[in-house]
């Protein structure tokens, strides 16, 4: 299975809406909640690339044969590297900030801050998320 970065998922979203994917980007955690994203797209897109992330019980399963392509992981995110850096923070933890791939459903959800859509991805848990560490 090949993951999606989330610069994909927003520069085709009508390929992706209501999908179940592997999504990979930088997993960031903070008070306000997390989310998966990337600081700039190429090309640009409206916005920040980001995708909230959202914890649910019915959120997808990931499927029971969930093997990684590595070789096209390792492809996107060198590229994505390019791109985004991980936060460095002078307190707490670098959990912060972290490589990772999350498998859920990508789907319109309308903000209790602003009332307009969001794109968000639906997850399960932390059984869906993969760290990458390393080389990988």
């Amino acid at each position: 299975m090949a993951p999606v970065s989330v610069c994909e998922v927003l520069h085709d979203l009508p390929a992706f809406e209501g999908k179940d994917v592997p999504l990979l980007g930088r997993y960031s955690y903070r008070s306000t909640g997390r989310w998966l994203g990337e600081q700039s797209c190429l090309p640009a897109v409206d916005g920040a690339p980001t995708l909230p992330l959202e914890e649910e019980t019915d959120a997808p399963k990931a499927p029971a044969e969930y093997v990684i392509d590595r070789a096209v992981l390792h492809r996107k995110l060198a590229e994505m590297q390019h791109r985004t850096s991980l936060g460095k923070f002078r307190f707490g933890t670098s959990d912060y900030d972290r490589w990772a791939i999350v498998y859920g459903r990508v789907e319109k959800r309308i903000s209790d801050e602003t009332h307009k859509p969001v794109l968000t991805l639906i997850f399960r848990g932390s059984g869906v998320v993969i760290f990458l560490v390393g080389d990988e």
